[in-house]
């Protein structure tokens, strides 16, 4: 089976048909899965510690990145050579003082034009296209803009601590440049690896050269990859098996939003909201454990001498599915993505309208669709009344240990409900169905939000915060 718009390569087409999935996903996964075996090889015969092999991991890289963006987007990969092109030309002739804003402009601007044509000749399409890949990519190319803007102008002092960790001193090599952006272990779909991350793996300083003393083993990508891949297949029988039983276009069918009950639609949209999440699980996972069985993403050791593989990962799935509180499931999701917002963008604007201008990139980052919006405004909505709800009730319920068991135990359930609520317009796309998913279960976590905002404070008196002065 392959989709009408679908540009890639059909050499899978047979096995896409005898599986039962569309070409384009069948193309991912086997790219994806033969890089995990690339890797271990490239692990294992060009360890990352021997430095004369740098070169030669390069090349390699680069050449199997390149034939699996063919094989997945066909012609359409040339747009991860045109972008990169004009970027490192700006980077090369530019002034350092200006570098990062431009690169992030035209960054934003071609990411734009990419989306607005998707969304023109392919609305609501699903299909596997470059947007993807390209999207990583402007967070590879406005975060390296800025390392240099940081190392090569930047008064060090007024830096903050991720700034000074990821600094470029100086211009990289093209093929230093070009083999970070478009290397096998990260050209299909992240994560995003910041430039002095994946210089450290290709030399071998991302591994100590003296174990600790608390180590208990030497650093080893075996175990690691064993359990992502375990989560991955448990992902891709969810999605394989289970995800076709509920169809998200069941939420546009006027039938069942009009003679199922409000809790029925409440409960059907947390399980394919639930179930579509599984789809980023996998690919997110399995996109981790192709560079950790590389050697890229070792993080070091923690207190009790355990090695940490956790560098680049980009989900906690735990902490989205349990968190007990709406920030911290927020923060644990696309865990990439929000280092790089706050990093070239959060960091670096006025700290009048750092917040403002942080939520405007990710939309332009993530596209135009309806959709996207609401689920953001509803997002900006819902984290602004979960923080008036924790400052009025949280302290009140942290003594004795079972009533504040009981607390986390409610805003678990109610940050769930909330997450399930916000995103189901992220799946839809269009406004007018999302318009009508709410008016039919009565905009009911709208409602109760801005009760929280401005009511609650009313009732009960919130705990005030105490300002830092300023040194």
């Amino acid at each position: 089976m392959k989709p009408l718009n679908y540009h890639g390569s059909d050499i899978f087409l047979p096995l896409s048909a005898i599986v039962g999935l569309t070409v384009d996903l069948v193309n991912f996964v086997i790219c994806q899965l033969i890089a995990l075996c690339i890797s271990f090889l490239v692990y294992t015969y060009l360890p990352p510690k021997n430095r004369q092999y740098v070169i030669i991991r390069e090349i390699l890289g680069l050449s199997i990145g390149l034939i699996m963006a063919y094989i997945c987007f066909g012609y359409q990969m040339l747009h991860l050579i045109i972008l990169p092109s004009i970027c490192y030309i700006t980077i090369r002739t530019l002034d350092p003082n200006k570098i990062h804003k431009v690169v992030l402009l035209i960054c934003c601007i071609y990411l734009s034009l990419l989306h607005i044509y998707r969304q023109v000749y392919e609305y609501g399409s699903y299909t596997l296209d470059i947007t993807g890949p390209v999207m990583v990519m402007v967070q590879k190319l406005s975060a390296l803009a800025c390392g240099l803007h940081d190392g090569l102008t930047a008064d060090k002092k007024q830096l903050t601590e991720l700034q000074k960790r990821y600094m470029i001193r100086k211009a990289p090599t093209p093929m230093h440049y070009i083999s970070y952006l478009l290397t096998f272990q990260t050209i299909l779909a992240g994560p995003n690896a910041f430039f002095e991350d994946y210089m450290a793996y290709l030399d071998g300083t991302n591994f100590p050269k003296k174990l600790p003393k608390e180590a208990k083993s030497p650093p080893s990508p075996l175990l690691p990859v064993l359990k992502k891949m375990g989560i991955t297949f448990l992902c891709g029988f969810v999605i394989y098996i289970i995800v076709p039983m509920y169809p998200a276009s069941t939420l546009v069918d006027e039938s069942f939003l009009i003679e199922s009950s409000i809790l029925s639609k409440i409960w059907f949209i947390i399980v394919i909201t639930s179930l579509t999440r599984f789809k980023y699980y996998f690919a997110w996972t399995l996109a981790d454990a192709v560079c950790n069985a590389s050697g890229l993403g070792f993080s070091g050791y923690n207190e009790k001498g355990d090695q940490e593989w956790n560098l680049l990962d980009n989900i906690d799935i735990l902490r989205v599915e349990f968190g007990v509180n709406f920030r911290a499931t927020i923060d644990a999701w696309n865990k990439g993505t929000n280092l790089w917002l706050r990093y070239v963008m959060y960091e670096r604007a006025s700290p009048k309208y750092n917040t403002v201008m942080t939520y405007t990139l990710s939309a332009f980052w993530h596209g135009f669709y309806p959709g996207y919006y609401i689920t953001f405004l509803t997002g900006a909505l819902f984290t602004n009344s979960a923080r008036v709800v924790r400052r009025c009730l949280w302290h009140r319920f942290q003594q004795p240990k079972p009533v504040k068991l009981a607390y986390d135990f409610v805003t678990c359930f109610l940050t769930r409900l909330c997450l399930s609520y916000m995103t189901f317009s992220f799946i839809l796309l269009e406004f007018m169905p999302a318009l009508r998913v709410f008016w039919h279960i009565k905009f009911y976590l709208h409602i109760l939000a801005l009760l929280a905002v401005y009511l609650l404070p009313l009732i009960i008196t919130p705990l005030r915060t105490v300002k830092k002065k300023s040194q």
